[in-house]
């Protein structure tokens, strides 16, 4: 696994695989009103916050957001449904950053569709990517103490690396050591195999370097996850997609780990236009059916047109795709389930495939606040500071 780090390696992360073993068993997960104890509350600010994913997990973890920006209005819907904030919907460009209220800690997700593997690739010369120097701006601005933006690991590789670089070297210009690495989801008690790349900064003047939790947790299947929903008609955004015969019909030649290849020919997709054709398109990308005692493959902001049921002759709920996420149930998503070509906000789908994994980012902020903020709160201590509260 990459880690790029100049300082050496020393933690010993037995106490926070501990914290989230027994965090898990009690149920703390289940809410999004759960929360850490902490001597005191960094603050954070969250630009590019989406339906807040990153917020929750810092917010369980004992971190108090003070500011959260986002520019699309369904995301931002769901944002102020589930907390107490109301968030900030204008684009991030036209914010005054010096009138942001003072925090510790910027956290981003800045977009991540000019880097990633499924896009074309720009990088920072598209105008989504050159969002990135609002992050960089408050650096320079209010020299928040850290910092923690996530990508798609593409951005690692993008233009033979040159892209990377010129993020390295603006943040070294604004005054941070970086720290950074690819992490997987399916480490962290998320029932998704989802690796995404992290960068972490500590300001210049701060002693020390960040050094990430790597930690190796037992692996979730999607059944233990999701299996409970099947036939819940109680819980908001469980609502199934309403399959036509035809593609009910194809799907029930797809095996668990299998795909549109196992479809025989008459039951394949039919050309658009003209249905008496065969499309021939037969992506191993498209109607994933899962494994049951596997962790999910990467739930992305398309996952209802990749994922079908480990049992169920359809795709995932939207609940069901959150559980995956590591949101609780209580989370709720606003805007529609599905858009159309037309809608110009993010469905409930996208906002849960855009989503950092609130449970990731509590791990990292556990992991900050041990090495930065206290030494006191270790869960491996004989009077652990973590309550549930």
């Amino acid at each position: 696994m990459l880690i790029s780090n100049e300082f050496p390696l020393f933690e010993d992360w037995t106490w926070l695989k501990k914290e989230l073993t027994f965090l898990q068993n009690s149920n703390f997960f289940n809410s999004k009103e759960s929360v850490v104890e902490v001597d005191s509350s960094p603050k954070v600010a969250s630009f590019f916050a989406g339906a807040g994913g990153m917020d929750l997990g810092l917010k369980w973890a004992g971190y108090n957001i003070v500011y959260a920006n986002e520019l699309d209005k369904a995301a931002s819907e769901t944002y102020d449904l589930n907390s107490q904030l109301k968030i900030d919907n204008q684009s991030i460009l036209d914010v005054d950053i010096s009138k942001i209220p003072n925090h510790d800690l910027l956290v981003g997700g800045f977009p991540c569709q000019p880097f990633s593997y499924a896009g074309k690739r720009k990088g920072l010369v598209d105008d989504r990517g050159m969002l990135f120097f609002a992050l960089i701006e408050d650096l320079y601005v209010n020299q928040p103490r850290f910092f923690i933006f996530e990508n798609v690991k593409g951005l690692l590789t993008h233009h033979s690396g040159q892209t990377f670089n010129s993020v390295k070297r603006a943040i070294k210009d604004a005054g941070y050591r970086l720290s950074y690495t690819v992490l997987n989801a399916e480490d962290y008690l998320c029932p998704q195999s989802r690796q995404r790349l992290f960068l972490v900064g500590v300001r210049s003047d701060i002693e020390g370097n960040f050094n990430f939790p790597m930690i190796s947790l037992p692996r979730i299947g999607v059944k233990d996850a999701i299996d409970d929903l099947i036939s819940n008609k109680t819980i908001l955004n469980n609502e199934h997609m309403r399959h036509s015969q035809r593609i009910r019909d194809r799907y029930k030649y797809i095996p668990q780990g299998g795909d549109m290849r196992d479809v025989p020919e008459e039951h394949q997709q039919r050309k658009r236009g003209d249905p008496s054709v065969v499309s021939g398109k037969q992506s191993s990308q498209s109607y994933h059916r899962l494994v049951e005692n596997k962790p999910s493959p990467t739930v992305c902001a398309m996952f209802q047109a990749h994922f079908i049921h480990y049992s169920q002759d359809r795709n995932l709920t939207a609940r069901e795709a959150a559980r995956l996420q590591s949101f609780p149930d209580d989370f709720i998503f606003a805007g529609k389930r599905v858009n159309m070509s037309w809608d110009k906000d993010l469905s409930q789908y996208q906002q849960i495939g855009n989503a950092v994994p609130p449970k990731m980012s509590f791990s990292l902020g556990r992991a900050l606040y041990d090495q930065f903020f206290t030494a006191s709160t270790k869960f491996s201590k004989s009077n652990p500071r973590t309550h549930i509260s």
